[in-house]
């Protein structure tokens, strides 16, 4: 749901969207990979130094190449990280004010400071997934699906990176492909459910509520306080008329994660529906069964 941990860049709605599911803030690259093929490449100078020079050489040489090693240690410290936190955070600003060529300008930066991070590449993903929906640009899915795929390559479990290709795939008119991942997915992580969830919003979309039901209840047997999965089967029921089961997916889900402002709200209004609907039904007035004899 809407943790505050890792950030991604805000998911695009659409089709069905689960409540709040969206609403996250932009991922935090936390390893410099520069930095450490830097001393990687100081550590093989040091080796061919020892092996073509006389033990005197490399003592003359020690002082620098320490130094040089130090300074290459100092770019991990989080001076370093700080500055590919500033381009993700940067990105974000540009992403929600709908300037995307900088945007994209600044999460290049930031995964460029480290290319495996598959936030990084996510974000950058993301960015381009936005600006191919919002400029009608289409030659710009191609590099999101890239780097979406790139991002999962590098984090098998990546769920923003799956919800966000799916719905590049839904959006391109490639149901199938989006149907697959998911499947892929859940064959590859099958003790996870968040799979399953995602399953059952693609059936959801596809108007087959049962199979969506089905695939909720597979994945709140795996974990049943999945905050996604529960409100995800309480809307289901909402819309079939069941109500009170509705009211206690919904507060369960609130239950396991109360940073759902718009769940809190939906709670609220259902419970008012429901008190109206019993007391419209206390206050009915019946025909009193010992006056039939006198009706006509």
């Amino acid at each position: 749901m809407g943790f505050l941990t890792k950030n991604p860049v805000e998911l695009p709605s659409y089709g069905f969207r689960w409540p709040n599911t969206a609403q996250r803030a932009p991922r935090i690259v936390a390893r410099i990979c520069e930095a450490r093929t830097l001393l990687g490449l100081l550590l093989q100078k040091l080796t061919a130094s020892y092996r073509s020079s006389s033990n005197k050489l490399i003592q003359s040489k020690t002082s620098g190449i320490t130094f040089l090693m130090v300074a290459a240690c100092v770019c991990l410290s989080p001076g370093c990280q700080f500055q590919a936190a500033r381009h993700t955070a940067d990105g974000q600003w540009h992403v929600q004010n709908n300037q995307f060529g900088p945007a994209i300008d600044s999460y290049q930066q930031a995964l460029m400071t480290n290319p495996r991070s598959a936030d990084a590449n996510y974000n950058l993903g993301t960015t381009y997934y936005y600006m191919a929906k919002q400029t009608g640009q289409a030659h710009f899915n191609p590099k999101s699906e890239d780097l979406l795929r790139q991002a999962i390559s590098l984090n098998p479990n990546h769920v923003d990176a799956y919800r966000t290709l799916s719905a590049l795939y839904i959006e391109t008119q490639r149901p199938n492909d989006a149907f697959n991942l998911m499947r892929s997915w859940q064959v590859a992580q099958p003790t996870s459910p968040e799979p399953l969830v995602e399953l059952a919003r693609l059936y959801r979309e596809h108007n087959d509520p049962t199979r969506a039901v089905q695939h909720l209840a597979d994945a709140l047997t795996i974990d049943p306080n999945n905050s996604r999965a529960l409100v995800a089967m309480g809307s289901l029921r909402e819309e079939q008329g069941q109500l009170e089961l509705a009211l206690k997916n919904y507060t369960r889900s609130y239950q396991a994660n109360n940073y759902q402002p718009e769940l809190a709200t939906r709670i609220a209004s259902l419970q008012q529906r429901l008190n109206s609907s019993t007391n419209s039904t206390n206050n009915t007035r019946y025909a009193n069964p010992s006056m039939n004899n006198t009706l006509r």
